[in-house]
């Protein structure tokens, strides 16, 4: 059931391609006010994690993942949350939806 995920659940610790840093992740398909597009993931440093009200997430999408150290805890509410997610990710588009990688 877990290989069905299209998310990275909360709690889980990734590697971002060109950056040093491990993230925590948690949250999903959060609105980049810079940018103005809604992204996979937001994300604190780990292991220091919210540190600061003024600290802001850091936002990223599945393709800039390079490495997953730690997978977050799954059960069927999560599987679930992951399926709503998918379903409003690619709401109105025709067919299947983009490949995931």
């Amino acid at each position: 059931m877990i290989f069905e995920k299209r998310y990275l659940p909360v709690g889980s610790v990734v590697g971002l391609k060109n950056d040093s840093r491990r993230l925590l992740i948690i949250g999903r398909q959060l609105y980049s006010e810079t940018n103005h597009v809604i992204r996979d993931f937001a994300a604190l440093e780990y292991p220091n994690g919210f540190v600061s009200s003024k600290e802001k997430f850091i936002l990223f999408d599945r393709k800039d993942i390079e490495v997953v150290y730690h997978y977050g805890y799954v059960d069927e509410k999560e599987m679930e949350l992951d399926k709503l997610l998918y379903e409003a990710e690619y709401k109105g588009e025709e067919g299947e939806g983009k490949e995931w990688s």
